[in-house]
């Protein structure tokens, strides 16, 4: 069959430049999965392209096919649907399916108000089942006896029997990255970020915590999944043979197993593989063993989520770590010689004054050695414990939320409104870049390394001036 998989765009301007979107790592392996049983796939990834949609639709029509996949996020859900209904409009016979997240939280909702844009909601993981529900339909079998999903049936709404897990996701292929349509890289702050052709790779699905602000635990079922030491290198080392050259690990939790990525670190010295690579991790499993390894054989920049200077406002995340360990991380990293670190933090959560968000913004001035801040205001999606808690509690009427993310403070009886939270975030940026301190560090430590003047090069070769840094703080990227 003739199958086109979609990762809808926002549709609403956004800090991000859409060249920065990462390559769609999930819509990638479950298209490798179809393509080794004989079905012909086009991936689509309109948060990079960005058509508008009547040359979206065209660009869709152009294919034919007869099966879509929709990959739609909170934030991406409702241009999911309006690119389902343009579709339809044009190729009424296609059949339409929706995954991911969002969809796996609220198929139920999703199949009773869009009967004619959705036929089928995949839920959880998609390769197997996806595959499955392609060939039952060629074959026009019982689509009852796929598992895991739902769809309508005689004006009811059935969900077939949860699909287990595959245990080992290194029997998975590799994902065939020649049916990009466009180059990616790594972005910083509204800068480009890497240094040189870059992709993504993930070792691991799944993540045992249970942070409040986060799906993952939810739609992976708190269980974690673990590809081979060796099948991650075998990947690698493929990659190289091809040309890549810097890699960012999409990981749920990269550092969980420190003994398997010692194992990873041995066989990349081993088999000489000489990508760059971003690493994220939890700052309670940042050793300054497990970075230095990480850093000895490339690991350029890691990503903590860090989430607050405020023990209070951690335990009510259900993070279970403290300030104090995230100073500890960044210290273990640079001691490591890791070149970036960046530190993700959120405020906004209801029980937080302007005083303590201030005081999370100078818990990151204070912490040296963090070269770039990310700082989100908390929202709320499906799939959430805060989102059960708001709906729970009487705060959220779900049949009118459903459909979109909400900030956490407009929702629980909090000290801040979402406005306030904004304005707050995009000063601090100001004040964090015009540090003279801070820029003199960062300019020093670029031009005695190998790596940042190359992407400094980069910047410049692409026509990006450091002006872009400032519309990524201030005023969007468009």
């Amino acid at each position: 069959m003739k199958i086109v998989l979609i990762t809808p765009n926002t549709g609403r301007v956004e800090r991000l430049e859409s060249k920065a979107a990462w390559p769609p790592l999930g819509l990638f392996y479950i298209a490798t999965v179809l393509q080794e049983s004989a079905h012909e796939v086009t991936v689509i990834n309109n948060s990079r392209i960005q058509l508008p949609l009547r040359d979206f639709v065209k660009r869709v029509k152009r294919e034919d096919p007869q099966v879509i996949g929709i990959s739609a996020l909170t934030p991406t859900f409702r241009q999911g649907i309006k690119f389902a209904h343009a579709i339809k409009e044009e190729l009424p016979e296609v059949k339409i399916v929706f995954g991911n997240y969002h969809s796996t939280f609220t198929y139920d909702r999703i199949l009773e108000t869009y009967p004619n844009e959705v036929d089928y909601v995949v839920l959880g993981d998609g390769e197997q089942t996806f595959l499955e529900l392609v060939e039952t339909l060629e074959n026009e079998g019982e689509v009852k006896k796929v598992k895991g999903i739902a769809f309508r049936q005689n004006g009811e709404i059935i969900e077939t029997p949860q699909r287990l897990f595959d245990k080992d996701i290194s029997e998975l292929p590799i994902p065939d990255r020649s049916l990009l349509e466009e180059e990616y890289y790594s972005e910083l702050m509204g800068l480009i970020g890497s240094a040189g052709n870059f992709t993504t790779m993930v070792t691991s699905r799944g993540c045992p915590f249970n942070c409040k602000f986060c799906a993952c635990s939810a739609f992976t079922r708190r269980q974690v999944r673990f590809r081979s030491p060796e099948d991650v290198v075998n990947e690698m080392e493929l990659l190289q043979e091809r040309g890549y050259e810097e890699i960012g690990f999409v990981d749920d939790n990269l550092l969980l197993d420190k003994r398997r990525i010692k194992k990873i670190c041995a066989l990349m010295r081993e088999r000489e593989i000489e990508l760059n690579f971003w690493a994220e991790g939890r700052v309670d499993q940042a050793s300054q063993e497990v970075l230095s390894d990480l850093a000895s054989v490339g690991c350029k920049t890691i990503y903590f989520g860090m989430e607050s200077g405020l023990q209070s406002v951690l335990d009510y995340f259900g993070k279970s770590t403290t300030p104090e360990l995230s100073r500890r991380a960044v210290k273990n990293s640079r001691k490591a010689g890791i070149e970036n670190i960046i530190g993700s933090f959120i405020v906004g959560a209801p029980i937080e004054t302007a005083a303590d968000v201030r005081k999370t913004f100078d818990f990151i001035m204070e912490t040296k050695g963090i070269d770039f801040p990310q700082v989100n205001v908390l929202f709320l999606s499906p799939g959430m414990d805060f989102w059960d808690m708001a709906v729970e509690g009487g705060y959220l009427d779900e049949e009118r939320a459903w459909q979109d993310p909400v900030a956490a403070v407009d929702v629980f009886p909090s000290h801040l409104k979402k406005d306030e939270v904004e304005e707050m975030i995009d000063n601090f940026y100001k004040e964090f870049i015009m540090r003279p301190g801070y820029i003199a560090s960062e300019l020093g430590r670029t031009l005695v390394s190998s790596y940042r003047l190359k992407i400094l090069k980069a910047n410049i070769e692409a026509g990006i001036s450091f002006g872009s840094l400032g519309e990524f703080l201030w005023g969007g990227s468009k």
